[in-house]
């Protein structure tokens, strides 16, 4: 199978970031709901439920998720970085720096949701 353009390393810098913006979107939306479902089970083990009703459930749903979209828009414009220092530094073996770089973008930007557990967890365990 013949390698696409977007991944050969003469491509340019802002053509082969924006090929990958959807997978990391995705990424980025699963980690979303994983941290929230974390939270959610967090708070069932101690025994102390986040909501009471299905409006509770609801409400706080949409607050997280337009929390989480405004991250979200946040993490994309992080994601500039990669295409802007690569412009800037020129590495010598640009292959490797997107690869390096994406992989650490995307598995940071993942982390961040799970922020929210954390400190849902600290909460639980303090009593709070």
């Amino acid at each position: 199978m013949a390698e696409s353009d977007s991944s050969r390393p003469d491509t340019d810098a802002w053509t082969w970031w924006q090929a990958r913006r959807l997978p990391y979107n995705l990424v980025l939306a699963v980690a979303g709901w994983m941290a929230y479902g974390l939270a959610i089970g967090q708070s069932y083990a101690f025994g102390r439920p986040m909501w009471e009703s299905a409006s509770d459930a609801l409400g706080m749903t949409l607050f997280l998720g337009t929390g989480f979209l405004i991250l979200m828009g946040f993490a994309n414009i992080a994601f500039l970085l990669g295409p802007m220092v690569e412009a800037s530094v020129r590495p010598a073996d640009a292959a490797l720096y997107r690869r390096t770089a994406l992989a650490l973008g995307t598995w940071g930007s993942f982390a961040v949701p799970f922020a929210f557990p954390l400190a849902n967890l600290a909460r639980l365990i303090g009593g709070g």
